[in-house]
């Protein structure tokens, strides 16, 4: 990461913090998948945003000095333990020029050294429930100055969620941040793409999954998320990751499945035929969800909100399920009854950043250029509906691009992906062998 994002993000920090106020940032713990076994690591995405360092065992102070960012880092150099099984980390006098930070201290001492930076000042910025040993030096603080009237302690009296500065701070993303986006987009592409291509009657869910998750792991990237690869009736479960049931014939498959750059989340869904050529049936419903996304998507540019965009998609949903006679109200009973929601049960779409659900407040805030968001209406019409007739059962379809709000609109990052009927089934028809 460029140092000078790094020193942008935090003078803006500190920019918003009060006078004699400081901020903690603690890194995400490690994550075992079983006893001894790591997970790959995730850094904790404020610190990575403040900070840039992706390791375990970190904690930062920033506070201002002279109207500029000073910070504090508390690492250890590499161990000769960690020699032998992990390998060399950068040694903490590089960390220091590549990073940005005035000083950096062992990490063994935080707990020994942390107060002398929290003394006589008003104002402390932390994230409690991510380093459990730091939340216990501050709350044991608070309740001693709470003994000793904290009038005349110099603890800070004040103690505010770091995520009510920095989770406004994301919302709007930079120059760098929008291009490990689009780096991450279109990898994503090209995994989709493939995808389609090997689709085919009698192979598996999880071989999908794999041809994606290679072209991931070919660009250096991981899934942002745990990849959905549904067929059938299995595209109705919005969140389905288990991905081990066979592909067949005149099935759609709904692929929602993305890579992360350097910690940047893309996210795209794509649905299609197994087969190749889309139903009578499935063509309709598709062209349905295509129709709402691509109004929707039309709709989005600064000034609007995400009430005002879920609205669009909402009567774009609501008229086709008349029109394909799956619901049979007037559209104004559809809407205020929300009878949509048998089919159509989710927002529009989500913000996007760090996180691929990222940070930010959703009602009243109006969007603005530098913003990234998601639209991905769909139509769920699962097999245990009884109440529609048996042949349009089993049909789900999603589509979802990446957006970003621009000064004039808007620009759509994942437009490198077919999504008409005739762009999808030439794709699919590109088998290769």
């Amino acid at each position: 990461m460029k140092l000078s994002e790094l020193q942008n993000r935090r003078l803006a920090l500190i920019s918003e913090m009060p006078e004699n106020s400081v901020a903690i940032l603690s890194s995400a713990n490690r994550n075992y998948r079983t006893r001894d076994v790591e997970n790959p690591y995730r850094q904790d995405s404020d610190f990575l945003y403040i900070n840039g360092l992706s390791e375990p065992n970190l904690v930062s102070i920033i506070y201002k000095e002279n109207n500029e960012p000073k910070t504090v880092l508390f690492r250890d150099n590499t161990s000769e333990h960690e020699k032998i099984w992990e390998g060399n980390r950068l040694d903490n006098n590089d960390i220091k020029k590549l990073y940005g930070f005035n000083e950096i201290l062992n990490y063994s001492d935080y707990k020994n050294k942390i107060l002398n930076y929290l003394e006589n000042k008003n104002s402390l910025y932390i994230e409690l429930g991510i380093n459990c040993e730091l939340d216990d030096i501050i709350q044991k603080q608070v309740k001693k100055s709470g003994k000793n009237d904290r009038k005349k302690s110099v603890f800070p009296k004040k103690i505010v969620a770091l995520h009510s500065i920095t989770h406004n701070l994301r919302l709007i993303k930079s120059d760098y941040e929008i291009k490990m986006i689009k780096d991450a987009v279109n990898v994503s592409i090209n995994g989709h793409k493939e995808a389609m291509k090997k689709a085919k009657p009698g192979i598996y869910e999880y071989e999908l999954d794999a041809e994606i998750k290679y072209i991931f792991n070919k660009n250096n990237m991981h899934h942002a998320y745990m990849s959905i690869v549904g067929s059938g009736n299995n595209a109705c479960t919005l969140h389905y990751i288990k991905n081990d049931c066979l592909l067949k014939e005149n099935q759609l498959v709904l692929i929602d499945a993305a890579a992360e750059n350097q910690g940047y989340a893309s996210d795209i869904t794509r649905t299609f035929p197994v087969g190749g050529k889309f139903t009578e049936k499935q063509s309709k419903v598709y062209d349905v969800v295509l129709k709402a996304q691509e109004k929707t998507i039309d709709f989005v540019r600064p000034g609007v909100t995400w009430d005002d965009v879920h609205q669009v998609t909402v009567n774009e949903i609501s008229m086709g399920l008349i029109e394909l006679g799956l619901l049979n109200e007037s559209i104004e009973k559809v809407i205020e009854e929300e009878l949509y929601k048998d089919f159509f049960m989710h927002k529009t779409g989500h913000w996007l950043g760090l996180d691929v659900h990222d940070v930010g407040e959703y009602e009243n805030i109006k969007f603005k250029p530098g913003m990234i968001i998601t639209v991905e209406p769909g139509i769920y019409i699962s097999s245990l509906n009884k109440k529609i007739p048996k042949e349009w059962r089993g049909i789900g379809v999603r589509i979802e691009d990446d957006v970003l709000i621009t000064k004039n609109g808007n620009e759509v990052l994942t437009s490198g992906l077919a999504k008409k009927r005739s762009e999808i089934e030439l794709l699919c028809d590109m088998k290769n062998g």
